[in-house]
């Protein structure tokens, strides 16, 4: 009877792994190294998609033109990226948002947000992530504080040195001793500190760079104006009132309070003292697209593109940021909004969605109900 059981098992389980085959699968593969293309590098930032299973086809489709248009070197996601609480589930999400990434073979780097890892952890998150070829992401050092910090470094066109530098780092999810969004810890900045100082020391100067992560830091609030007595529409931050205006440091769109953490943990100060960090790239705050300065760092804000949360049309979009080999010190960004996409019908890109979706949850559930047959079977 068990042998009959185990056959039934490992017949249902092959029948299982042939349907499988026909969707879309993802491969481990090389990591690629990272490097000027004929002195230019170009970087498209997906901040928000913060999608569930079914995810949604207008954001998708952006996502296909956004690539097709821009033609970039890397994509970030800067956190927020799925919210879902089925494992299955939560797996088909993330094939969804990496499809159009991973189909055109662009490497791609993951942060994650404050929702990422409310239903599952983000270490098994990463690894999945990781299993897509392309995935630049990894773990600098697990017993840090979050996951997921590391640095990216590219290299010169002729990929004889290392010029520049990309950070990855959690900004991690909620204070739970402060109350609030939660900061990168002392431990992460440490990590930073050493591991800036070890590529000066490699490449014999210090190495511009930008930090992608999801929550910003609070020192963006010195981008607003601050209120005058009895203004309408302010908010109270660390001691001082602002209003929902950029201030002459600033340009771009404002469309709510940006949400940084309750405390300051010291993170920007810390990048004062390397000296290396030329922006600080950061989702989060959905209706938020702009530029801002103070003293010498730079804060790029990028828009959401999520079509399931909150979110405004006007603003709505993807990021893209463009840097030159020949002056490293700065750098061009700007947004892409969604009105000014044309890439077909709501109706029709809704509902292409909708099938792709149940496309891709056939296949996690294919896998998870394949995983539970191995484990029958080997009992």
């Amino acid at each position: 009877m068990k042998k009959t059981m185990k056959k039934s098992l490992a017949l249902l389980l092959s029948v299982l792994m042939a349907l499988s085959c026909v969707l879309f699968a993802s491969a481990e593969g090389e990591t690629p190294t990272l490097q000027f293309n004929d002195g230019k590098l170009k970087i498209v930032v997906f901040a928000d998609c913060q999608d569930d299973v079914f995810a949604d086809g207008r954001m998708i489709a952006m996502m296909n033109q956004a690539l097709d248009d821009e033609q970039p070197d890397l994509v970030v996601f800067t956190g927020d990226n799925v919210v879902q609480g089925m494992k299955p589930l939560n797996e088909a999400a993330i094939d969804q948002i990496l499809e159009p990434v991973v189909s055109r073979g662009i490497p791609f780097a993951v942060t994650f947000g404050n929702h990422d890892g409310e239903y599952f952890s983000k270490e098994s998150m990463l690894a999945y992530y990781q299993s897509f070829p392309g995935c630049l992401s990894y773990d600098a050092d697990p017993a840090l504080t979050g996951v997921g910090n590391c640095n990216i470094p590219v290299y010169s066109s002729d990929g004889s040195e290392i010029v520049y530098n990309l950070w990855a780092i959690d900004s991690n999810m909620y204070d739970e001793v402060n109350g609030g969004y939660d900061y990168v810890h002392q431990d992460q900045q440490d990590w930073y500190v050493k591991t800036s100082e070890a590529l000066e020391a490699q490449v014999g100067h210090k190495v511009p760079s930008l930090v992608f992560q999801h929550i910003v830091v609070p020192e963006v609030y010195e981008c607003l104006r601050e209120a005058e007595e009895g203004e309408e529409n302010t908010r109270e931050y660390q001691g001082k009132t602002y209003a929902l205006e950029l201030n002459d440091s600033a340009e771009g769109y404002l469309g709510e309070f940006p949400c940084p953490p309750t405390v300051n943990g010291g993170q920007f100060d810390t990048f004062l003292s390397r000296g290396d960090v030329v922006g600080i790239v950061t989702g989060h705050d959905h209706v938020n697209s702009f530029i801002g300065s103070y003293q010498g760092i730079d804060f790029i804000q990028m828009p959401g593109i999520t079509f399931s949360s909150y979110g405004d049309d006007v603003i709505r979009g993807y990021g893209v940021i463009e840097l030159d080999e020949s002056d490293l010190s700065t750098y061009n960004a700007y947004s892409v909004q969604y009105p000014d996409t044309d890439f077909g019908t709501d109706a029709a890109n809704v509902l292409s969605g909708f099938f792709k979706s149940m496309m891709y949850m056939f296949e996690r559930i294919v896998d998870s109900i394949k995983d539970l047959l191995s484990a029958l079977a080997a009992a």
